[in-house]
């Protein structure tokens, strides 16, 4: 996870040092408010004091002499001082560790911030601060047990429930494949914004996920909707997370709930949509769904696509509507096993004429379902009296051993039917 060089800027110099010398207190038993006023505040000694107000100079702009802003030089400024005081060297390294972020030069800005981290000196506010934008630097430069530890501290020095950093946190042990602390932060963040916002919701999810603990993926999916009712995000994946489950009514109403608000816009949504009404036991409503969405140019008509709508019309008993969009689908990919679909099904429906013409198509592209074939096309010439035909085909049903013994049964009847009505077959 990158930081933006905006963000790091707003955290960089939020500190200052205060004017006043109190004495160190003992620190044990004591509130929270006695610790801020037992800690010990300095000021810096004069000699660094100068460098660092040259320093600023450097770092402000000025338009009447055309002088931009210069942080290395104020850097190098800075960097040239070797204070003796220990407030002194806690103070200049986390100002230099700021101008380090501030020009991305992370490794460097880490270590200096460390070391006035480590030295433990500074004021209250900013001790707290240098603690955090130590673990912000880190948690941007992928350094995620460093992230963590420095937000540990931070909470043991400030003893402060700050949203954001439980969020931060569950990111960093996300991504430690920690999933169990990734759900702890991630629910201390809810608890305590002040705004709901989603990212722990989405942390949480994923660390479910990553566990394949499906029924858990659906109790935070479910929260956020509860939570973010108009954001898209989450109704597409709650639906899946059903689907994993098995759960096929609650995945179709969550289906049919986005695209009543419109958050269905992938074809991958609505072919899943079409599967969905035809685990549900309603195909027709599947064939619709990808006849509407294939005829409005959203999923590409393909004979992938035309396939799956047919099996869904056939599913339905529209037999006719099948075999047409089976024959469509055949003729845009040559497609021997959906011309013999076609052909079954326009013999189905008695459009034996059309169930001919589509099973010499798949016989012409050398289907491997010959042999059944030629055993639907013995009937289906029959039923239209080409008595010849059909002996023909019966003849050539022999060669399958699978269908010899039907095709020698339509034989004798062919031959019997077409002597009662005075039909030559030879």
């Amino acid at each position: 996870m990158k930081f933006s060089r905006l963000i790091l800027t707003a955290v960089l110099f939020g500190a200052t040092a205060s004017a006043t010398m109190l004495p160190m207190q003992a620190a044990a038993a004591q509130s929270l408010e006695e610790k801020k006023k037992a800690r010990p505040v300095e000021v810096m000694s004069e000699r660094v004091g100068k460098k660092v107000a040259e320093a600023v100079e450097f770092l402000t702009p000025n338009e009447e002499e055309g002088r931009e802003a210069d942080p290395k030089a104020a850097i190098r400024l800075l960097e040239e001082l070797e204070p003796k005081k220990e407030f002194d060297k806690a103070y200049l390294s986390q100002l230099i560790g700021k101008l380090y972020a501030q020009e991305g030069d992370y490794d460097k800005a880490i270590s200096k911030i460390k070391y006035a981290a480590d030295l433990d000196i500074l004021s209250w506010d900013d001790q707290a601060g240098v603690y955090k934008l130590l673990a912000i630097l880190n948690l941007q430069e992928e350094k995620y047990q460093a992230t963590i530890d420095a937000y540990n501290q931070w909470f043991a020095f400030t003893e402060k429930h700050d949203p954001t950093v439980y969020s931060h946190k569950a990111l960093a042990y996300y991504q430690l494949k920690e999933y169990d602390k990734t759900i702890e932060n991630a629910d201390l963040a809810i608890q305590y914004a002040k705004e709901p916002k989603a990212d722990p919701y989405q942390l949480k999810m994923s660390a479910y996920v990553d566990q394949k603990n499906y029924k858990g993926a659906i109790e935070v999916t479910t929260d956020a909707i509860k939570v973010f009712p108009e954001d898209k995000k989450w109704w597409i994946p709650l639906a899946q997370f059903y689907l994993m489950t098995e759960d096929y009514e609650r995945s179709l109403s969550t289906f049919e709930l986005a695209e009543i608000q419109g958050f269905l816009t992938k074809p991958t949504h609505f072919t899943t949509l079409a599967q969905l009404y035809s685990m549900n036991g309603i195909p027709y409503k599947a064939a619709v769904t990808m006849e509407k969405h294939i005829e409005s140019g959203l999923l590409e008509k393909n004979a992938k696509n035309m396939g799956s709508t047919a099996n869904y019309f056939h599913q339905a008993s529209e037999y006719d509507k099948a075999a047409k969009t089976y024959l469509a689908a055949a003729k845009l990919d040559n497609d021997a096993e959906f011309y013999r679909k076609s052909g079954d099904l326009f013999s189905v429906s008695e459009k034996y004429k059309s169930a001919i013409a589509s099973y010499n198509k798949a016989l012409e592209y050398d289907s491997p379902k010959k042999g059944s074939i030629n055993v639907a096309l013995i009937e289906a010439h029959f039923n239209l009296g080409n008595y010849k035909k059909a002996y023909e085909h019966a003849q050539e049903g022999l060669k399958s051993n699978q269908h010899k013994r039907v095709a020698k049964g339509w034989l004798s009847y062919i031959k019997d039917t077409a002597e009662r009505k005075k039909i030559s077959i030879n």
